[in-house]
């Protein structure tokens, strides 16, 4: 029997019976998950783990475990969650600066900003931001914004993609400075395809 058509077949009678929801899984556990859905195990993991359990692998994987089983994320996602790859972040210096300060993780902001701060030109108009930060905590110098990025990227691409991202990170560091009254002394990105921190 073609696998491909008994796929096919089972997925029309999944989309006409089923939720959006449930279909979604369906197709998830037959074909796997997509690079972006891969992408969000890793930063719904990093939103829930428990940093004073992040010294070794098999920590890191034991509580990806843990959360499979409470339900904060679905198998696939912990089967997609690569605990080395996080394991790997907890050993960097930034990973230890991290798990020795207090944190805030998936903070959301609202504000009105002057919209002349984004558009030149544009004077006496406000400007709605919001956002969600992946994550941030203070330093006797000051506050260091982190944002967590599964992108596909090499060691010639991983600088103009960074780049790329500074405008957030800036609009990050604005809302913060204006929220907690301090300042914003680090940007950082971390991309978990390197293993690497790049500063913006």
């Amino acid at each position: 029997e073609c696998m491909l058509c008994s796929f096919k077949a089972e997925e029309k009678l999944y989309s006409d019976l089923t939720t959006p929801e449930e279909y979604a899984q369906f197709v998830a556990e037959k074909i796997g998950l997509t690079a972006a859905q891969r992408g969000s195990a890793l930063h719904l993991v990093m939103q829930y783990l428990d940093f004073g359990r992040t010294g070794s692998k098999q920590e890191i994987a034991g509580q990806i475990r843990e959360l499979v089983d409470r339900e904060f994320i679905d198998k696939l996602q912990g089967e997609a969650a690569d605990p080395e790859r996080l394991a790997a972040f907890f050993r960097s210096e930034l990973g230890r600066e991290l798990t020795a300060a207090r944190a805030q993780r998936e903070f959301k902001f609202s504000m009105l900003v002057p919209a002349a701060d984004y558009y030149p030109g544009v004077e006496g108009e406000e400007l709605l931001l919001q956002g969600v930060v992946d994550c941030w905590f203070e330093t006797e110098d000051g506050i260091t914004v982190l944002d967590f990025k599964s992108d596909r990227v090499d060691g010639t691409t991983v600088e103009q993609r960074a780049r790329d991202y500074g405008p957030q990170l800036e609009a990050y560091a604005n809302a913060l400075t204006r929220l907690t009254g301090r300042p914003v002394t680090r940007r950082v990105l971390w991309f978990f395809a390197l293993d690497r921190a790049v500063e913006v």
